[in-house]
């Protein structure tokens, strides 16, 4: 009986001595992947860009690598004006959509579309026509998988909107950066209050010591009352009234806040960007709108006072207002044509409304 041979294997093939391994098989698609992983997370890639990494050698190959990326579930295709382009996903996002049913991964695929705008449910199933049963069935699985979030909305109240998970609702969705849930967050609301009121006074106000009426200049303050004496037709200077009543002196530690002559009056616009910019409120951007209606509302509550019809400035307290420096509170201190004014001429003491304001007379008609 004849037995059946085995051919011996053939012997592999000698390596010469000191040559280096060879390199293992490099995986093209896993290639592609780990270039556009090197980018910042969220961008957006073309084809162009993809044909740059020089992973593929033809177009042909860079098409399959990226349709079995998207098989995968590793990329994501969009359109942008027309041209299409393509998203990274992560491989933990990549392995939940993979174990996903196909009524879950059409209703992720819809719900993926509208992003931060969120989709109603009954919009939901009008688009994929699933029955109502599979619409709910597959929406709490896909809110137990962590990939979807549901939330209602402000704007229309009896509306539950799906959006993916790790997105932010939009504000006609949760709502302006004052609200948190649909209601509006009255102890943020008092913290962002306080900071901007702060921020407000130190561009609109300055801190002066107790003393500060004897910081005038001696020849500006003796001109001053040169033209109050003359105004009011007191020869001597010595026998003109005086204009305020006294006050006890502060102690020289003391500080009191007082409005800067010519300050930086900040706006809605300005004080948004500086919230903004300072990270105040975290994971929310503050629009020019939105920090309006709160400045409208610290005007109601006294806080602050509007100038000009889009400024705002500090509201000073009775207390703030008793500080008074005849140099800068008469009318001649901050005069621009002060040297100009004398007996005779256009400018005058005598005709001059604001001074006759400020003493509480009757200027000459000029």
């Amino acid at each position: 009986m004849a037995s059946a041979s085995v051919a011996a294997p053939s012997p592999a093939p000698k390596q010469e001595d000191g040559a280096p391994p060879e390199p293992p098989a490099v995986n093209r698609m896993d290639l592609l992947y780990e270039k556009c992983a090197e980018k910042p997370q969220g961008t957006v890639f073309f084809q162009r860009d993809l044909s740059n990494m020089q992973v593929a050698e033809t177009m042909g190959e860079l098409t399959t690598l990226l349709q079995e990326l998207c098989d995968r579930h590793l990329m994501k295709l969009m359109t942008f004006d027309g041209e299409p382009c393509w998203k990274l996903r992560s491989k933990e996002e990549a392995q939940k959509l993979l174990r996903l049913t196909p009524d879950e991964r059409l209703l992720y695929h819809h719900i993926d579309q509208v992003q931060s705008e969120g989709i109603w449910s009954k919009a939901l199933r009008m688009r994929t026509n699933v029955t109502q049963q599979v619409l709910t069935k597959c929406l709490k699985s896909l809110e137990s998988k962590d990939l979807v979030q549901s939330v209602m909305s402000v704007k229309f109240p009896n509306r539950k909107m799906y959006l993916l998970k790790h997105l932010r609702p939009s504000e006609d969705i949760a709502g302006g950066p004052w609200q948190s849930e649909g209601d509006f967050d009255t102890a943020l609301i008092e913290a962002i209050s306080g900071v901007v009121a702060q921020f407000i006074e130190q561009e609109t106000c300055t801190k002066v010591p107790g003393n500060w009426n004897d910081y005038a200049p001696a020849h500006r303050i003796a001109a001053v009352a040169q033209k109050k004496a003359h105004v009011q037709r007191v020869r001597d200077i010595e026998d003109a009234p005086p204009v305020r009543p006294y006050r006890p002196p502060m102690h020289p530690h003391q500080t009191k806040v007082v409005h800067k002559n010519n300050p930086h009056y900040p706006t809605a616009a300005s004080v948004a960007e500086w919230l903004n910019a300072k990270e105040v409120i975290k994971g929310k951007v503050v629009r020019e709108a939105d920090m309006d209606q709160l400045l409208e509302m610290m005007v109601l509550d006294g806080r602050l006072e509007k100038i000009s019809g889009t400024n705002y400035r500090t509201v000073l307290s009775a207390t703030d207002t008793k500080v008074f420096n005849g140099f800068v509170d008469a009318p001649c201190g901050n005069c621009p044509v002060f040297d100009l004014c004398g007996d005779e001429g256009d400018i005058s003491a005598r005709t001059c409304i604001y001074f006759g304001d400020w003493l509480a007379t009757e200027s000459e008609a000029v």
